[in-house]
């Protein structure tokens, strides 16, 4: 079983968003939409055969790092129903890892972008397994997940790393305020310190993220 834990054991909290504005909220979600869409892209592009080998993200396969990402989406799902964080993994865990990677991550995105797209769902208070935040602070964490594991994917398999601009501000965004939790080992290293404050915001984001 490969699950590592809903799309919280790389990127994990973030600071909650008060987000009641139609036009925000639709903003994000057509956010989400387009994450979803770039993700699958990069998933569909792997070769059955590199799925055993090693990912970009340390200790993981390949396989490991997609079935992160359907297990992030499942846990969302459940999360925004008003489940504990212990009853959101069992759900995540529920439906099984062992089909096609694919169909599995399909059905869970649309299942995902339903959820969030429910009316007051980017207002309700979520149960996240470090605090309660807001379903337009955890929207925004599923963006970065999805954003910031299609690079690991395609970096895992040589596919396509390019990032779309308008997602990779909303990430930085999301994500630069994280403080010291950079350096707890939830992004890995860090950031190294080494990138030009002037580099692409890209290039920032995955120093930021420890990548």
């Amino acid at each position: 079983m490969a699950y590592r834990g809903g799309g919280v054991a790389v990127l994990r909290c973030g600071t909650p968003y008060e987000t009641s504005s139609t036009v925000v909220a639709m903003e994000l979600i057509d956010a989400l939409e387009r994450a979803t869409e770039a993700y699958e892209q990069r998933l569909v592009a792997v070769d059955p055969r590199q799925w055993g080998q090693a990912s970009a993200c340390d200790g993981w396969t390949v396989k490991d790092l997609a079935d992160h990402v359907l297990g992030g989406n499942r846990f969302a799902v459940a999360l925004l129903s008003g489940a504990t964080a212990e009853d959101a993994f069992a759900y995540a865990l529920e439906g099984g890892f062992d089909a096609d990677p694919v169909a599995l991550t399909r059905e869970s995105a649309d299942a995902q972008l339903e959820a969030f797209a429910r009316p007051g769902a980017l207002d309700r208070t979520t149960h996240h397994p470090e605090g309660d935040i807001d379903g337009a602070a955890f929207l925004r964490l599923r963006i970065g997940d999805l954003l910031l594991h299609g690079w690991d994917l395609a970096h895992s398999v040589g596919g396509d790393q390019s990032m779309d601009d308008e997602l990779v501000a909303i990430v930085w965004d999301t994500y630069r305020s994280r403080g010291d939790h950079l350096h707890s080992g939830a992004f890995g290293a860090g950031p190294s310190g080494a990138v030009a404050h002037d580099a692409p915001l890209a290039i920032r984001l995955l120093d930021l993220t420890g990548r």
